[in-house]
C-alpha cells in the first residue's frame, strides 16, 4: 500500500484539528506549534477521499494531562511543551477504482514525541477494522516451568474469543506465526516488494480450523481454545495444566508429539519446521487470526501465495528464504506481536494491524518468563457480555497474569 502525503493546515488536506479539549491547567506554560504532515493511503487521494468524522488525542506522559482536538478543520493548532504520546482515527469516504463508494477508518499513532520548539510531526494513517470481531484473547507462549526449573513444558495454547454480539463460526479460520522474528538480531533488510509488513503478512507457520462452515460456533463472549498437546500437564510435571478440555491441538506427524484422539486436530497448511512447530516461548514472534477467501483450499493457497523473499543479513550478505507464505493484510482479523524491550526494532505486522508489542518481559530469554500469560484487557461489559479491548496496539491491550 503506497502512502501519499499531505500537510494537515494546507488549505488543499484532507485532514486537521479544532476545538481542543485539555483537561489540565495551562497557566505560565509555554505552548509550541505543531505542524502535522500526513501519509495517507493512496487509495483514499486517488479516490478523491473526504473525512466524515475524526479525533485527534493526545496524554502528556510526565504529567499524565489528556486532550482532544475533532477532526476534521485545516489550521495548525499549539500543544504544552511536553512529551507526548498521539492517537488518531477517523472515518473517511472514498471512490473505489471500480467506482464504488466506500466508507473505511484510519488510524494514526505517534510515541513519546518530544516538543520542546516548533515542531513538525509525521502520522502514517493506515486503515483499521473499527469492529471487533475474532481476537486473541490470551496467548501462553513461555510455558509453565519443568521439573528442573531450567525451562518450560509444553503445555503452551492459544484463547480465541467472540468479541461481538453475534455467534461466529470457527471453521475455516487460520492461525499463522510469522516468519520475521521481532528481535534486533533478526530484523533484516527485506529486498522483495511483496513481503512488505504494511501488504503482506509474511507466515513461516499455517495452522487451520478444520469444519465444513458451521461445525464450530462460537457464542458472544465465549472462547475456544488451542494447545499444543492435549494432555494432563499437571500429571507428569507439578504445576502443569490439564489440557483434555481443549477445543483443537496442533499435531505434527512425528515421534516427538502427542495426539489426543478425542481433540480435534488443526489442519497444518504450512510449517517451516521439518519436525515439530512449537510456539515461540522467546516471545518474539507475531501471530494472525485469518479468515480466508469463501472456497479456497490448502492446495490453492499454497499454489497462489508463495513467499519467497530476498533479505539482506545481518553480516551485509544478499541472502534468499523460500520457507514462508503470503497472508494479504486484508484477510487478517487480529494479529498480535509480540517482543521485548531489550531487542524490539519492529513488529512483522503492519501498522494496522498492531502498533507496538505484547510482552512477558523486558527481556530477551528471561528465566523468569516462564509460566506467564498474555491476557487481552476488558473494555467493557454488554448485557453481561466482556468486550476486550482491540486497539491495534498490544502493549495497551494485554497484561502479564498467570495461565488458567
Amino acid at each position: 500500500m503506497k502512502k501519499i502525503r499531505y500537510i494537515f493546515c494546507s488549505a488543499l488536506a484532507l485532514l486537521g484539528f479544532s476545538s481542543c479539549v485539555d483537561n489540565g491547567d495551562s497557566a505560565g506554560e509555554t505552548y509550541h506549534q505543531l505542524t502535522v504532515v500526513s501519509d495517507l493511503p493512496e487509495e483514499v487521494q486517488n479516490g478523491e477521499g473526504e473525512m466524515i468524522t475524526g479525533q485527534f488525542r493526545y496524554t502528556e506522559l510526565n504529567t499524565g494531562r489528556t486532550g482532544a482536538y475533532a477532526l476534521p478543520q485545516y489550521d495548525p493548532f499549539t500543544l504544552p511543551a511536553g512529551l507526548y504520546d498521539i492517537e488518531c482515527s477517523a472515518t473517511v469516504a472514498y471512490t473505489s477504482s471500480q467506482g464504488t463508494r466506500i466508507e473505511r477508518s484510519l488510524r494514526a499513532v505517534q510515541r513519546s514525541l518530544e516538543l520542546a520548539s516548533a515542531k513538525t510531526v509525521t502520522l502514517d494513517w493506515f486503515f483499521y477494522d473499527a469492529t471487533n470481531s475474532l481476537v486473541f484473547s490470551e496467548i501462553y507462549a513461555t510455558g509453565s516451568l519443568n521439573a528442573t526449573a531450567t525451562g518450560g513444558i509444553r503445555d503452551t495454547y492459544i484463547r480465541i474469543y467472540n468479541n461481538t454480539s453475534e455467534t461466529i463460526y470457527a471453521d475455516g479460520i487460520g492461525i499463522a506465526e510469522s516468519a520475521f522474528v521481532n528481535a534486533r538480531t533478526n530484523t533484516f533488510e527485506i529486498l522483495t516488494e511483496a513481503n512488505d509488513r504494511q501488504v503482506n503478512f509474511t507466515a513461516g507457520t499455517i495452522w487451520v480450523i478444520p469444519g465444513s462452515g458451521t461445525d464450530y460456533p462460537i457464542a458472544p463472549g465465549e472462547s475456544i481454545k488451542l494447545v499444543d498437546q492435549a494432555i494432563n500437564w499437571n500429571e507428569q510435571v507439578a504445576g502443569g495444566l490439564d489440557h483434555t478440555d481443549a477445543d483443537f491441538e496442533w499435531v505434527d506427524d512425528h515421534a516427538m508429539d502427542t495426539d489426543n484422539p478425542a481433540v480435534p486436530n488443526l489442519e497444518k497448511w504450512y510449517c517451516y519446521s521439518n519436525t515439530i512447530w512449537v510456539i515461540s516461548n522467546q516471545c518474539n514472534r507475531s501471530y494472525a487470526l485469518v479468515k480466508f477467501p469463501e472456497g479456497m483450499t490448502a492446495e490453492q493457497y499454497l499454489a497462489e501465495y508463495r513467499g519467497t523473499y530476498d533479505y539482506i543479513s545481518a553480516v551485509g550478505s544478499q541472502m534468499t528464504n523460500d520457507k514462508a507464505y503470503l497472508i494479504p493484510n486484508d484477510w487478517i482479523l487480529d494479529g498480535v506481536n509480540m517482543g521485548n524491550l531489550e531487542t524490539w526494532v519492529r513488529g512483522a505486522l503492519g501498522d494496522g494491524l498492531d502498533i507496538s508489542y505484547a510482552s512477558v518481559s523486558d527481556i530477551a530469554r528471561d528465566p523468569e518468563r516462564f509460566g506467564r500469560l498474555l491476557a487481552r484487557r476488558v473494555a467493557s461489559t454488554d448485557s453481561g457480555v466482556e468486550i476486550l479491548m482491540d486497539t491495534n496496539d498490544s502493549s495497551n491491550d494485554f497484561f502479564i497474569t498467570s495461565p488458567r
